[in-house]
């Protein structure tokens, strides 16, 4: 007897399927850390991005804080 070939509707969204959502999960995770870390370094010399995210920052925000008396600042 020949068997027939019976297709399964598979579930998506936008042309997404689960099952390819999982497969790229790790690997989109890993480049958006990856830049998350990239851009922290690369503002870390602006002001603004200091102050406002950097030393915001629960663990790690004591080694951006500027303790340097108003006094001995150029500006």
């Amino acid at each position: 007897m020949a068997r027939r070939l019976v297709l399964k509707p598979t579930a998506h969204i936008g042309g997404f399927t689960t099952r390819g959502v999982q497969r790229w999960v790790p690997s989109l995770g890993l480049w958006g850390a990856g830049a998350g870390v990239a851009v922290a370094l690369l503002m870390s010399a602006t002001p603004l991005f200091k102050n406002d995210v950097l030393v915001k920052v629960p663990a790690l925000g004591w080694y951006w804080q500027d303790n340097t008396p108003a006094s001995d600042k150029p500006f």
